[in-house]
C-alpha cells in the first residue's frame, strides 16, 4: 500500500472506530493524520516527548487494525459502495439512478 493510500485508509478507520480509542490516541492520530502535524509538533503542542507521541500513534494504529480485523466495517462499506457503483453503471433508468445517488450520499 502506498503512503497516501495508507494515510487515507487510517483516516477512514479513525472516522469509523475513533470513539473506541483512548482520547489521547484519538487526538494524536487526528493531529498526525488529518492535520498532518509532525511527531515533534504534536509533542511540543502537548508538552510530551516525541517518543510518547510515536508510542500513541503505534498503539492507536494497532488498535484500529485490530478493530477492523474483528468488525470489518471498512471492508463492508467498501463492498457496498462498489456494488452501488456497479449497479449505477448498469442501470439506465434515471429514476433508479436518482435513488442510487441518494443511497450513496
Amino acid at each position: 500500500m502506498e503512503l497516501l493510500e495508507k494515510r487515507l485508509y487510517y483516516i477512514d478507520l479513525l472516522h469509523l472506530y475513533g470513539e473506541l480509542l483512548s482520547t489521547t490516541q484519538k487526538d494524536i492520530l487526528t493531529d498526525n493524520l488529518e492535520f498532518d502535524l509532525s511527531l515533534s509538533e504534536i509533542a511540543s503542542n502537548r508538552n510530551i516527548s516525541r517518543a510518547a507521541v510515536e508510542d500513541a500513534l503505534k498503539k492507536g494504529m494497532k488498535k484500529l487494525d485490530e478493530l477492523e480485523s474483528k468488525l470489518s466495517l471498512f471492508q463492508k462499506r467498501s463492498t457496498i459502495l462498489d456494488n452501488i457503483t456497479f449497479l449505477k453503471e448498469k442501470l439506465g433508468d434515471q429514476e433508479e439512478l436518482k435513488k442510487i445517488e441518494e443511497v450513496i450520499k
